[in-house]
């Protein structure tokens, strides 16, 4: 089926740590290039990592700005309207009168 593949699971590793004849202990090292090829990227994921985190935070907080918005348009309106059947309307829909709205929504800061 894949004779390499087959291949390289047939072979098994020399137990002897020398290297092969003709080659260099400094060759075979990544050496500078590498060192600084692998400090790069690990900078680079480091700041990615935080404009990430920045960028949820932000997103975060304006979905909780808005909700609260939302939340006092809904009392705004509730109580400029007359009371007809004396029942007040649910500030959100599908929300229960019994569970308070939490601030942030399910995925807020203080649901952990």
């Amino acid at each position: 089926m894949f004779p390499t593949l087959s291949l390289a699971a047939a072979t098994t590793p020399s137990g002897d740590p020398t290297l092969k004849p003709g080659l260099d202990p400094a060759s075979v090292t990544p050496g500078t290039l590498g060192f600084l090829s692998t400090l790069f990227i690990v900078v680079l994921v480091i700041l990615l990592i935080r404009d990430m985190t920045r960028r949820i935070r932000r997103v975060r907080y304006a979905a909780e700005v808005q909700q609260t918005r939302t939340q006092r348009e809904m009392q705004s309106t509730s109580e400029s309207l007359p009371a007809e059947s004396g029942e007040r309307p649910d500030p959100l829909p599908g929300a229960d009168a019994t569970d308070p709205p939490v601030p942030g929504g399910k995925h807020g800061p203080n649901n952990r």
